[in-house]
C-alpha cells in the first residue's frame, strides 16, 4: 500500500475530508478504533472508506462486511457506496446484524438446532408460545408475567447462555423457574422449526465457534466494519470476534460518551476495551464537530467529564462554527408553566423564522402530554416522533373507557375496550352474549348483569365480570363522594388495571405506569379549574381530535434516545429535574447514573445554534404537588456557556414563590410540610455545594462521588424482609420516588423481582 503522504488530497474520496478523516478513510490493514464524536461527519468517513477499499485496494465488494443497527442506516450506507463507486447491490454486504445472522442461517443452518427453512417468531408470536409454556409448567401468569419471562429469556440469550448454560449461575427460585420455562420455549420453537430475534443471533454466534464455519467466513469477509459499536451486546461482540480473528482488519467505529441502551443489553465495554482485544489497533479521533457551536460543545464536554467510563486521554470537540449563543435556563413554578413558557419560546422563534427547525427533548414519554396541550392551547402543529400522542397511548384509552363508561353507562365502545382491560377471559364469544342480553333501550352493564343472572358464564369469566360489575355499581357512590382526580385514582385501584402493569413488572409496563401518573396529574389539573368528569372528558376528547393538525410539521417532540443521531437549529430540553432527569430508577446505581449524564451529552448535542434547558418548581406526581429539586446535570454546565448563572440555593423555593398555604402542596409529598420538604432540599443544596465535581466514579475504588439523596422516613431500606399477601416474603433491594410515588423493587424468595408501588403494595416488615 502507498504511504500516506503519496497519495493527494484532492483524491475524490477525500475531498473535503479533514486530516482525522482522511486517516480513517485510507486505513486498510490491521484493526481500527475510530472514535467519532456528534456531528463529527462518521456516515461520510464510513461509506468513504468502503469505496476506498474497493476502488484504491482493489478488495472484491464481497470480502467487505459492514453491519450496523438499523435498516435505515444500513440502506443509506448502501446507497451512498454505490453513488462513489459502480458496485452491484447482490456484491455488497451491507446489513444489520439481524439480516446478516439471517442470511448466514439459510446458508449454513442445517449445521445448527433450526435448520434453513426456519421462521422467524414476532413479538405476538412468542408471547403466545411462552404463555402455553407457563400454562404447562403450572406457573401463575401473576408471578411469571410472559413478557417478563420473555425479558429474562432474551437477558440470557444476548449474553449467549443457553438454559443448560445460564443454570450454572447462582440464581434465585424464582429465576430457575424462568428458566424451566426457556428450556421448554426453546423445545417449542423448535418444534416449530422457529426462531424468535435473539436466536438469530445466538445461533449464528453458536455456527461460528465452529472452526470450520469459522474459517470459511473469515476468509470471506477480510475487512469488517461494525457502526455504532458501543450499543453492541455480548452476542454481537462475539460474533465479531469470531469473523475478525483470522485477518484482524476490523474497524469499529463510535462513540462511548453516546452508549444509551445499556437497558436492552448493549455493553459499553465492547468499545472501551477494543485496544485491549486488539492491542495493535490504531485509533483515530474524529473532533471536529461540524453541528454546533463553541458554548454547547463546551457545555457538552463539560457534562461527559464526569463520567469514568470513557476511553482514556480522549480529546474534547471543537467546531469552527463560531462562539454561538448563550445556553438559557427557566425554572418555572410548575409543570404546565414550564410548557406554557417553551411555547411561547417557539412562538418567538416562529416570527423571527418561519422555516425554524425545532425539537423539544425529554427523557420519558409521559413528559409529552403537558407540552403537547400546551401547543393545542396554541393551535401549533407538531409531530410527536417515535411514539403514540398521549391521549391515544393504549392504556390511557383503557383508562378513559371506565371513565366513559361511568359517566354515560350507554356507551357500549367504551364497554368493548374497558370489560377486557385489564384480561378477564372476556373473548368474543362471551361479548356477544352479553352484548345479547341487553334490554330494549338498557345498557351494556345490565347485560352483563342479566347474563350473570341467568348463571350461563362460568369459571373465571364468571368471577371477574362480577367483580367488573360491582365496580361500576360502587362508581356512581364514588363519583359523588369523590373528587376528580380521587375518582381516577379509584377507578386505578379498583380495576385492578395498575396492579396488572405493577405484575408485569416490565420495562414496558413500568413506562405504561408513568403515563397513568401522568393521566392522573392531568385529573388533578382539570379538577383545580372546577371541571367535572363530563367536562374533564369533553376537554380530553377535543384535544385527540386535532392530532390531524400534527403531521406537517416542523416541530418534533421527542424522547432524547429517539433524538440520536438526529440534529435540529433549535432546542429544548425540558423537565431538568431529580427523578425525572436523572430517570428515579436509573440514578439509584453509578452506572446508571452514568448512562443518564450520556442521554443528556446526547441531548446537549443535537443543538445546531440554540439550546434551552427548562425545569419547574413544582410537578404534579400521581395527581399531587410536590417540590422537585433540579436536575444534578445542570451543576454540571459550565458557567461560561450559561445566559446567567443558575442559583444554587433555596431561594429559588421559598413559599412565596408560588407555594399557597391551603393548596394541594400545603401538606408537601407523602404529607410532609412545606418546611420540611425545604429543609430536605436546603440539605440537598448543602451536600450538592461540598461535593466537589468530580467522576461519578471514581477509578480507584469505584465509590460514587455523588450526594446520597434525601430518603423518605417512611421508606423501608435495603435488605429489609417484608411480605406480601400476594408474593410472599421477600428482600427490599431498593426505593424510589417520595410520598404517591414511592416505589420498592422486591425481590420475593417465590416471585423474583418486582417494582411495587408502596400506596398499593401493602408491604409489611416481618
Amino acid at each position: 500500500m502507498p504511504g500516506p503522504a503519496s497519495e493527494p488530497i484532492d483524491h475524490p474520496l477525500l475531498r473535503n475530508l479533514n486530516a482525522p478523516q482522511r486517516e480513517a478513510v485510507r486505513h486498510a490493514h490491521g484493526p481500527l478504533l475510530i472514535l467519532a464524536g456528534a456531528g463529527s461527519g462518521k456516515t461520510t468517513v464510513i461509506t468513504r472508506r468502503i469505496a476506498w477499499l474497493i476502488e484504491e485496494e482493489g478488495v472484491h465488494p464481497g470480502s467487505i462486511l459492514a453491519m450496523t443497527f438499523t435498516n435505515k442506516a444500513a440502506e443509506e450506507m448502501r446507497e451512498r457506496v454505490q453513488r462513489l463507486v459502480s458496485v452491484p447491490a447482490a456484491q455488497m454486504w451491507v446489513s444489520t446484524f439481524h439480516s446478516f445472522c439471517t442470511r448466514i442461517l439459510r446458508r449454513e443452518g442445517e449445521r445448527t438446532p433450526v435448520g434453513r427453512d426456519f421462521v422467524i417468531f414476532d413479538p405476538a408470536d412468542q408471547k403466545s408460545l411462552v404463555k402455553q409454556v407457563l400454562a404447562e409448567l403450572k406457573l401463575p401468569e401473576k408471578q411469571f408475567h410472559p413478557k417478563k419471562v420473555l425479558e429474562i429469556i432474551s437477558d440470557f440469550k444476548n449474553r449467549c447462555l443457553l438454559p443448560e448454560e445460564a443454570r450454572e449461575e447462582g440464581l434465585d427460585p424464582w429465576t430457575r423457574k424462568v428458566l424451566d420455562a426457556y428450556d421448554l420455549y426453546q423445545q417449542g420453537l423448535k418444534n416449530h422449526r422457529a426462531c424468535d430475534f435473539d436466536d438469530l443471533l445466538l445461533w449464528t454466534e453458536r455456527l461460528f465457534r465452529d472452526p470450520v464455519v469459522q474459517s470459511i467466513y473469515g476468509e470471506r469477509f477480510k475487512f469488517i466494519l461494525v457502526d455504532e459499536y458501543q450499543d453492541t451486546n455480548r452476542a454481537q461482540y462475539l460474533l465479531v470476534q469470531h469473523l475478525a480473528r483470522r485477518h484482524h482488519n476490523l474497524c469499529v467505529v463510535g462513540d462511548e460518551d453516546q452508549s444509551i441502551y445499556g437497558w436492552r443489553g448493549a455493553d459499553i465495554r465492547n468499545i472501551l476495551d477494543f485496544q485491549q482485544d486488539f492491542p495493535e489497533a490504531v485509533r483515530i479521533e474524529l473532533l471536529q464537530n461540524y453541528r454546533s457551536t463553541e458554548k454547547i460543545l463546551d457545555a457538552a464536554s463539560q457534562v461527559i467529564s464526569n463520567n469514568s467510563q470513557r476511553v482514556e486521554g480522549k480529546g474534547a470537540l471543537k467546531t469552527d462554527l463560531g462562539v454561538g449563543e448563550s445556553i438559557q435556563f427557566k425554572l418555572s413554578d410548575e409543570g404546565r408553566l414550564e410548557s406554557e413558557w417553551v411555547v411561547q419560546r417557539i412562538q418567538e422563534l416562529r416570527f423571527l423564522d418561519h422555516e425554524a427547525k425545532v425539537a423539544v427533548l425529554y427523557r420519558a414519554n409521559w413528559q409529552s402530554r403537558q407540552m403537547e396541550e400546551a401547543l393545542r392551547a396554541q393551535n401549533l402543529a407538531y409531530r410527536l416522533v417515535g411514539g403514540v400522542k398521549f391521549y391515544e397511548r393504549q392504556e390511557v384509552k383503557d383508562l378513559i373507557s371506565y371513565l366513559r363508561l361511568i359517566s354515560n353507562p350507554f356507551d357500549l365502545v367504551s364497554f368493548r375496550r374497558c370489560v377486557n382491560a385489564p384480561s378477564r377471559g372476556v373473548g368474543p364469544t362471551t361479548l356477544g352474549k352479553i352484548e345479547g342480553a341487553i334490554p330494549e333501550g338498557g345498557t351494556p352493564l345490565e347485560g352483563l348483569a342479566l347474563l350473570l343472572r341467568s348463571g350461563e358464564l362460568k369459571g373465571r369469566a364468571q368471577r371477574e365480570l362480577g367483580k367488573f360489575l360491582d365496580l361500576f355499581h360502587r362508581a356512581a357512590t364514588e363519583r359523588e363522594a369523590q373528587r376528580l382526580a380521587g375518582l381516577v385514582k379509584w377507578v386505578l385501584q379498583e380495576s385492578g388495571y395498575l396492579q396488572s402493569l405493577e405484575d408485569e413488572a416490565t420495562l414496558e409496563a413500568e413506562g405504561r405506569i408513568r403515563n397513568l401518573e401522568e393521566f392522573l396529574s392531568a385529573a388533578a389539573e382539570s379538577e383545580s379549574l372546577g371541571l367535572r368528569l363530563s367536562e374533564f372528558l369533553d376537554r380530553i376528547t377535543l384535544a385527540a381530535d386535532t392530532d390531524q393538525l400534527e403531521e406537517a410539521s416542523q416541530l418534533s417532540l421527542m424522547t432524547i434516545h429517539c433524538a440520536k443521531g438526529l440534529e435540529f437549529p433549535y432546542v429544548f430540553v425540558i423537565g431538568m429535574e431529580e427523578d425525572v432527569f436523572p430517570n428515579r430508577n436509573a440514578r439509584e446505581t453509578s452506572d446508571g447514573l452514568e448512562e443518564e449524564r450520556r442521554l443528556f451529552y446526547v441531548a446537549i448535542t443535537r443543538a445546531q445554534r440554540r439550546l434551552t434547558l427548562s425545569a419547574a418548581r413544582r410537578r404534579r406526581i400521581m395527581g399531587t404537588e410536590m417540590l422537585s429539586m433540579p436536575s444534578r446535570f445542570l451543576r454540571e454546565l459550565p458557567d461560561a456557556a450559561l445566559a446567567a448563572p443558575i442559583r444554587w440555593g433555596t431561594e429559588l423555593y421559598q413559599a412565596g414563590e408560588g407555594v399557597r398555604p391551603g393548596s394541594s402542596f400545603a401538606r408537601g409529598a407523602g404529607g410532609a410540610s412545606v418546611a420540611t420538604e425545604l429543609q430536605r432540599i436546603r440539605s440537598f443544596f448543602d451536600r450538592v455545594k461540598e461535593s466537589p465535581s468530580a467522576p461519578a466514579q471514581e477509578r480507584e475504588g469505584g465509590r460514587s462521588s455523588e450526594p446520597a439523596e434525601p430518603r423518605d422516613p417512611t421508606a423501608f431500606e435495603a435488605g429489609t424482609r417484608v411480605r406480601s399477601a400476594r408474593f410472599g416474603a421477600g428482600t427490599i433491594l431498593a426505593a424510589s420516588g417520595r410520598g404517591d410515588g414511592l416505589t420498592y423493587t422486591v425481590r420475593f424468595d417465590q416471585g423474583g423481582d418486582k417494582r411495587i408501588m408502596a400506596r398499593f403494595g401493602g408491604l409489611e416488615r416481618t
